[in-house]
């Protein structure tokens, strides 16, 4: 195969993970003072609208996503002050 008829692929972006012991049907409520308690939806909700991948360890709920798409869904754990750890 010559140098010119390869296919360059670009790099698959880096999956990052958090667990938390609140499953898909916790619903998320934010907590910040000014935010009037806004309602996020629901743990499942919001990782389907973020395209987070789910798995059950044991205990804990394991959300797993590309960086960019993970760190929205953490935003709206932390808002609704939600403990999780990353994996």
């Amino acid at each position: 195969m010559e140098e010119k008829d390869r296919i360059i692929k670009p790099p698959m972006p880096e999956e990052l993970s958090v667990g938390t012991m609140f499953g898909p049907e916790f619903t998320l409520i934010d907590k910040r003072v000014n935010s009037r308690g806004i309602l996020f939806g629901t743990i499942g909700a919001v990782a389907k609208q973020y395209g987070i991948k789910m798995k059950i360890n044991g205990p804990i709920y394991v959300y797993t996503a590309p960086k960019s798409r993970l760190q929205l869904f953490v935003e709206k754990l932390h808002f609704a002050k939600v403990t999780y750890f990353e994996i």
